[in-house]
């Protein structure tokens, strides 16, 4: 292949390379707020750390059961003896005189031999509930990727919340600069031609200026509302999301009314709170088992070979078979206290955790009683300044009507846009905080997200 025809392949590749990778970063979510849930259960960092101490718990079970098989080992020793061992014999044994020994070494250079050692755990206490506590560790992992999806569900909405918040207050504040520069327009020809003042011109104008900074604000608002929910996400910033729902869609009437008594089985922050009790008196369990002995079976089995030369598998040097199986007992008998003294620390630590429990329970009652009285005040005020901003729309309107018909003043139109664009900013907040206080009413009843 010529170099021109590499050159062309080269290029052409990195092309399609090129845009292959434009495609990639113009890509389009189409989401509704469930769909974004979904996502983030599976994308989220938290989460996935979440699922990988799952993962871990799981394994940390098996490792622990495997203690309770059989241990099985192999070794292999080959010695050298550059100078034989020397043993003493008594004299006498030779004729000698008594009291007296004669040095004699014995054996072979080189020496082999290979074993295999078994031990089978038939009693130990610490074992047996070490490996309750292994499972309690798996429960409790799996409690926490729970935990780890509330959370997550509870911030993904929120920001969703918020871009559709941004957007409706996008879409205003276009509305109302339209409408103004439309006025602005109109009041500069009434000036041109002699029936207004420039004075009347110019404060419309600083309204429409301050309404067109407001604009690019929420803008900016708007693509930083965007990037935050892609965060909580997991998704890639570089990547485009497209919101399918509206606050249309969204139900703004809950049952705030309903009761309200606390429900132990409705937030896992309490499941892992009993998870934790239990694992306390687990670890007070296995150090108390501690003072008991255990009990073990052992196995060994050995082949040894001797010779002069090192041709141990040529069938000129036997190997010597030795096999011995037997029952091994450990009795505890004295620690300097430390096993007395780590079963007081467990005893510490069952009542904290006990203590923590208790107070959880009411620190979540309280939970309750505060999120259902935000989201009443909340829903009170949203509903308060929605007709505030219904009246500050009906008085806009009329006021430019007059101010048309000759009947009202420039400044009264003024006004009257100002009314309304603080109207409008105090709607949205109030639709926003409203929107939020129904998360935390939900999550704090547990009733935000079940798998």
């Amino acid at each position: 292949m010529s170099k021109i025809k590499i050159g062309l392949s080269v290029a052409l590749l990195f092309l399609m390379m090129q845009g292959y990778a434009q495609q990639k970063a113009d890509s389009v979510f189409h989401l509704s707020l469930q769909q974004t849930i979904q996502y983030a259960l599976a994308n989220q960092p938290n989460v996935k750390n979440a699922k990988y101490e799952v993962g871990k718990a799981s394994a940390k079970v098996k490792e622990i059961t495997g203690i309770g098989l059989p241990q099985i080992t192999g070794s292999i020793n080959v010695l050298d003896y550059t100078q034989l061992p020397t043993t003493l014999i008594p004299a006498q044994f030779f004729g000698g005189p008594t009291g007296e020994f004669v040095p004699l070494q014995f054996g072979t250079q080189y020496n082999a031999t290979g074993e295999i050692d078994a031990s089978q755990i038939i009693f130990d206490g610490s074992f047996i509930v070490g490996l309750e506590g292994a499972k309690a560790y798996r429960q409790l992992s799996t409690q926490n990727l729970t935990l780890a999806d509330i959370q997550a569900v509870a911030a993904i909405t929120k920001a969703y919340y918020l871009v559709l918040v941004n957007n409706w207050k996008l879409q205003m504040t276009e509305a109302d600069a339209n409408r103004l520069k439309k006025l602005m327009d109109e009041t500069q020809k009434m000036y041109e031609a002699g029936f207004s003042q420039k004075v009347d011109y110019e404060r419309i104008q600083v309204n429409y200026n301050n309404e067109k900074t407001l604009e690019t604000t929420i803008t900016r608002m708007l693509t930083l509302s965007y990037k935050s929910l892609k965060f909580q996400m997991g998704m890639p910033i570089k990547d485009s999301i497209t919101l399918t729902d509206s606050l249309q869609t969204i139900p703004m009437n809950p049952d705030v009314g309903a009761d309200t008594s606390f429900r132990p089985q409705n937030r896992i922050e309490y499941s892992i709170a009993q998870t934790n009790v239990w694992g306390s008196h687990l670890q007070l369990r296995k150090d108390r088992y501690a003072y008991l002995p255990t009990l073990s079976l052992t196995a060994t089995i050995n082949r040894v070979n001797e010779g002069e030369t090192t041709d141990f598998f040529n069938g000129s040097q036997p190997w010597y078979p030795m096999t011995v199986i037997g029952l091994k007992m450990n009795i505890p008998i004295f620690d300097g206290l430390q096993k007395n003294y780590r079963i007081q620390q467990d005893k510490y630590t069952v009542l904290e955790n006990e203590l923590q429990l208790n107070t959880l329970q009411e620190s979540i009652s309280l939970q309750i009683a505060n999120s259902m009285t935000n989201l009443q005040n909340a829903l009170a005020d949203l509903q308060n300044q929605k007709e505030n901003m219904q009246l500050a729309q009906n008085v806009e309107h009329d006021t430019k009507i007059q101010y048309e018909a000759g009947t009202g003043s420039n400044l009264e139109v003024v006004d009257a846009e100002t009314a309304l664009t603080e109207a409008e900013t105090n709607y949205y907040n109030a639709l926003y905080n409203a929107l939020t206080a129904q998360v935390d009413y939900k999550q704090a009843n547990g009733t935000l997200f079940k798998k």
